[in-house]
């Protein structure tokens, strides 16, 4: 019976760090956008192709996106702090397995928050990012029914 119990504890010890390390997955690689199931792919004016190149750690994430018009990168630190954009500002975070994205942006000075949220599929082979972006556009009461956001998903297939 001791050394069962032994066990038991020892194995749930072991299995500690590896729930730990399974909760923050690794996003780094080359990822590509698949169109057809990608809400981004269908919008209005569609966005085209995406390609996005990860370089993780401990402490930051590195994504630099390209698209037909060019590419940017941009460096998140996980402790929390902001980082500064062009027209605003990003924190990331994570919240179990899930990488978070926030930011606040000023658009043609209306008020614009964004939230991108990151998981890996099992195996790692594909990515879906959630995006939500709200405007505070400031409409008059008469108007309360506008839509004021917009949600999509989009699925990105790692590069081989």
């Amino acid at each position: 019976m001791k050394t069962w119990l032994s066990a038991v504890v020892v194995a749930s010890l072991v299995s500690v760090p590896s729930l730990s390390a399974q909760g923050r997955p690794d996003f780094s690689g080359t990822w590509k956008m698949d169109s057809s199931r990608s809400e981004s792919a269908a919008q209005a004016e569609p966005i085209g192709p995406v390609t996005l190149v990860i370089a993780q750690t401990p402490n930051d994430v590195k994504i630099e996106t390209t698209r037909a018009q060019g590419s940017s990168a941009v460096t998140y630190k996980f402790d929390g702090s902001k980082v500064t954009v062009s027209n605003g500002t990003l924190t990331t975070h994570w919240d179990g397995a899930k990488l978070v994205t926030e930011g606040v942006f000023d658009v043609n000075g209306a008020a614009v928050t964004m939230t991108e949220i990151r998981t890996l599929a099992a195996g790692g082979s594909e990515m879906l990012v959630e995006k939500t972006v709200v405007v505070q556009h400031g409409y008059p009461d008469t108007l309360k029914g506008t839509q004021n956001y917009v949600a999509g998903k989009d699925v990105f297939v790692r590069a081989q």
